[in-house]
C-alpha cells in the first residue's frame, strides 16, 4: 500500500488478503550479458548461460561505484473493510530489505576478481561513506483512513498505519573513511579505517546453524505509513446512508494527488547482538588471500585480530532504520475503464544506519474491469536504468514483474522481481440478490443492494 489514505475510496467495502509474495534484487554493477540469454530463460532451472566463467560481467570500465538492493515480502491474511467515510485495515507481514551505497569501483573490483587484480595494486585507494545493511523483520499493522472533506466534487482523505515491527534478523557495515593500498596479491594494507560493525542473528555464531535459544525475535519496535488524498469527483462525493455494508457508493473521480510517508521506524536488537567500533584503526595484513572465514565468529575474531580491537564488544544492541521513503502519486482516470498513474518514491533514511530504498518515478497506463486487470509500469530505476512490466490480475488472483524487460533476454540482466498476491475482493453496491451496474458503462456503484 503506497498511501493509506486510499483505503477509504476503495472499490471495495471488503477486501481480505489471502497471501501476497513479493520478491526483487537488482545492482548496478554485475550482471548476465544479454547475448548469453534468450526469451524468458532467467526463469528456468535449466537456464544455460555460456561457457564463460565467471557467469556474471562487471562494469569495472564505467567506474560505477556498487549500489545494490533487495526486498522480500510474505503478506498473510490481513483484513480492510471501509463504512462510509472510514475505512479499516489489519495486516501481517513478514518482510525483508537489504542495501549498500558507496562501495567505490575499484572495491568492487576486488570483490569480483580478487586482490590479485594487477592494475590496483600499489595504488592508495579510498572508501568513503560506504553503507551496508539487511534486516529482517516481521510487522502486525492497523490502519485507519478517513475522508475529512466531501463536499460537491472535491474530496479529500488522510490515513495512517502503525505497525509493531519485531525483528527477526539485522547487521549492518558501515566505513565512513578507509585508505587502503593493495600491495601484491597476498598482502593488504589498511593505513586509516572508521567503521562499525553490528550483528544480531537467529543463529549459533560459531558454526552459522540456526539457533532458537533467544527466541523467536531478538528486539522490535514501531513505525507507520502517513498519507493524504485530494480527488476531483466526477459524479460527487459517493457517501450516502446505507442499511448494509455492501450498499455502499463508489464515485469515479477524474484525477487524484496523493503524498505518503513509507517505513518511518526502526527495529531495535538486544538480543544475541554485537557491535565493533573502529576509530583510525591500521593494519598490515600478509596473507589476506587466506582470508576464508567459515562463520560469524570466525570472521569477527580474526578481523578484530588484525585491527588490533579487542574481542569484546562495544555495544550489546543496535538499531537499524526502516527503508524510509516520501512517495508523490497522480492518478487521471478518463471516462471509461483507463487509469494512468505517475508515482514518485524517493529515499528518505532518517537513522544513522537505515536500508536505503531505491529511487523510482513510474508511470503506469493500468485497464480496469471487475474480473480483469491489466498493468503496464515503465519505471526509472536509480535515475540510471529504464524498465518495462507487466501484471494481470484475474478475479481475485494477481501476478506481475515490474522488470519485464529483464526477462526478455534483450537486455543485461541486473536484477528482476516478481509478486503474485490473491486475494477476495466484495464490491461496493455489489449485494446479495443483485449486481453491481459500474461495469455496465457506468462510473460508479449504484445502491444496488437490497434490504434482506
Amino acid at each position: 500500500m503506497i498511501n493509506p489514505a486510499g483505503m477509504v475510496d476503495s472499490k471495495y467495502w471488503l477486501d481480505i488478503n489471502l497471501i501476497t509474495l513479493d520478491a526483487f534484487a537488482e545492482n548496478n554493477s554485475l550482471y548476465i550479458p544479454h547475448e548469453e540469454l534468450y526469451f524468458l530463460e532467467i526463469l528456468s532451472p535449466a537456464a544455460d548461460y555460456g561457457d564463460d566463467s565467471p557467469v556474471l560481467k562487471d562494469t569495472y570500465d564505467k567506474q560505477r561505484n556498487l549500489n545494490t538492493n533487495f526486498n522480500t515480502r510474505l503478506e498473510l491474511p490481513s483484513v480492510m473493510f471501509a463504512n462510509g467515510d472510514q475505512a479499516f485495515g489489519f495486516q501481517m507481514s513478514v518482510r525483508g530489505a537489504g542495501s549498500s551505497r558507496g562501495i567505490e569501483y575499484h572495491t568492487s573490483k576486488f570483490i569480483y576478481e580478487g586482490i590479485d587484480f594487477d592494475p590496483q595494486q600499489n595504488k592508495f585507494l579510498e572508501l568513503r561513506n560506504m553503507k551496508t545493511s539487511a534486516l529482517s523483520w516481521g510487522e502486525i499493522a492497523l490502519s485507519y483512513s478517513k475522508a475529512f472533506t466531501t463536499f460537491s466534487s472535491k474530496y479529500m482523505a488522510i490515513g495512517i498505519t502503525v505497525k509493531k515491527t519485531l525483528g527477526l534478523g539485522g547487521m549492518y557495515f558501515n566505513v565512513p573513511y578507509a585508505d587502503y593500498i593493495v600491495y601484491n596479491d597476498s598482502t593488504l594494507s589498511v593505513e586509516e579505517m572508521d567503521a562499525e560493525y553490528a550483528v544480531s542473528m537467529p543463529l549459533d555464531y560459531s558454526n552459522d546453524e540456526y539457533s532458537s535459544d533467544n527466541g523467536l525475535t531478538l528486539g522490535g519496535g514501531w513505525a507507520m505509513d502517513l498519507g493524504f488524498i485530494y480527488e476531483k469527483k466526477r459524479d460527487g462525493n459517493g457517501f450516502m446512508r446505507v442499511r448494509q455494508l455492501c450498499a455502499q457508493r463508489w464515485s469515479s473521480y477524474k484525477y487524484k494527488l496523493g503524498i505518503s510517508i513509507l517505513d518511518f521506524g526502526y527495529v531495535k536488537f538486544r538480543d544475541n547482538a554485537f557491535v565493533y567500533s573502529y576509530d583510525n584503526a591500521q593494519t598490515y595484513w600478509p596473507g589476506f588471500n587466506y582470508f576464508d572465514p567459515q562463520s560469524i565468529d570466525g570472521f569477527t575474531t580474526e578481523f578484530n585480530f588484525h585491527f588490533a580491537h579487542s574481542p569484546a564488544a562495544d555495544d550489546r544492541e543496535f538499531t537499524i532504520g526502516l527503508p524510509t521513503a516520501v512517495s508523490l502519486q497522480y492518478d487521471l482516470h478518463p471516462p471509461g475503464y483507463w487509469f494512468f498513474n505517475t508515482s514518485f518514491v524517493y529515499p528518505t533514511p532518517v537513522f544513522r544506519h537505515s536500508v536505503i530504498r531505491p529511487t523510482q518515478l513510474s508511470f503506469t497506463p493500468r485497464y480496469e474491469k471487475r474480473r480483469f486487470e491489466l498493468s503496464i509500469p515503465l519505471s526509472l530505476y536509480e535515475w540510471s536504468r529504464l524498465r518495462a512490466g507487466i501484471a494481470v490480475r484475474i478475479w481475485n488472483v494477481t501476478i506481475g514483474t515490474d522488470y519485464f524487460s529483464s526477462w526478455t533476454g534483450w537486455f543485461d540482466f541486473y536484477g528482476s522481481d516478481i509478486y503474485f498476491s490473491w486475494k477476495m475482493s466484495f464490491a461496493k453496491g455489489n449485494c446479495k440478490h443483485q449486481e453491481s451496474h459500474f461495469h455496465k458503462g457506468k462510473r460508479y456503484y449504484k445502491n444496488a443492494c437490497p434490504d434482506f
